[in-house]
């Protein structure tokens, strides 16, 4: 009797220890896939495999890192038209962020897909004080990034972008942020842009996205013929990234803006 009860129990384990390899590995094949596909920019097809991951495990950080940011690429594509569908991808996409730096908030990567998802959502708020609170809350996440990854190119781009925006508001429109919500963490000026995006460079020279970046400052300074030169170099640069083909759209409408 005991050698059958034994027997029984050890057959259980063996089943359990069997389907924890199991699922462990469809896990592991569901983010290679997921990853692969991304890298050929199958947005949709990746978070597919992301949030199998996400079902077999809810916790898994990488798979919420990056199913977030291909909600963000799929609601950030959709028209202002679509305003009320990007905010369900938009919302869901920061929700897998915000749990993944809840997880492990040493990770940079998950803070900038909730950067991003903070990003996506300013844009079609129509509350001036959600914005700027938007606004602060992008810096602080980006200087935390830093304070992990001090060469985390991404968080150069995101610093300088905030400048930049803030930069193109009137002194009254800056006057009211500091009145009424509570003020910024740093001062305002497009030379601070630049500074951000010259170092965001330094570590990925060939981002299309950084180059638009520094072009737009030299284009807001009045230094066309340093933003033209900047331009064409990221139209002729090959896509590495989902929106590349988007950013380099945006290269051709400023470089033809300046030449018109």
């Amino acid at each position: 009797m005991i050698r059958v009860v034994a027997f029984f129990v050890m057959v259980v384990i063996v089943s359990r220890v069997n389907g924890q390899s199991i699922s462990v590995n469809s896990v592991n094949n569901w983010m290679k896939e997921g990853l692969l596909l991304e890298s050929q920019f199958k947005t949709e097809e990746a978070l597919k495999k992301y949030e199998l991951v996400l079902k077999e495990n809810p916790n898994h950080v990488k798979a919420l890192t990056h199913a977030s940011r291909m909600l963000s690429n799929i609601g950030g594509r959709l028209p202002m038209t679509q305003r009320e569908e990007k905010r369900t991808y938009l919302e869901k996409a920061r929700t897998y962020a915000l749990k993944a730096t809840e997880l492990d908030p040493k990770d940079a990567d998950a803070r900038l897909a909730h950067i991003i998802t903070l990003g996506l959502l300013s844009e079609i708020s129509r509350n001036p004080r959600e914005k700027v609170m938007d606004a602060k809350l992008i810096h602080s996440e980006a200087k935390t990034i830093l304070s992990i990854d001090s060469k985390y190119p991404e968080a150069y781009f995101v610093l300088g972008k905030w400048q930049l925006e803030l930069s193109r508001l009137s002194w009254i429109e800056l006057l009211a942020c500091k009145l009424l919500f509570g003020g910024l963490p740093e001062e305002i000026s497009k030379e601070a842009a630049l500074n951000y995006f010259n170092q965001g460079l330094a570590l990925n020279p060939n981002s299309i996205l950084f180059l638009f970046g520094q072009a737009s400052v030299y284009y807001d300074m009045g230094e066309h013929d340093r933003a033209s030169f900047i331009l064409q170099r990221a139209i002729n640069l090959p896509l590495a990234e989902p929106d590349d083909a988007q950013r380099k759209d945006r290269c051709i409408d400023l470089l033809n803006k300046i030449q018109s």
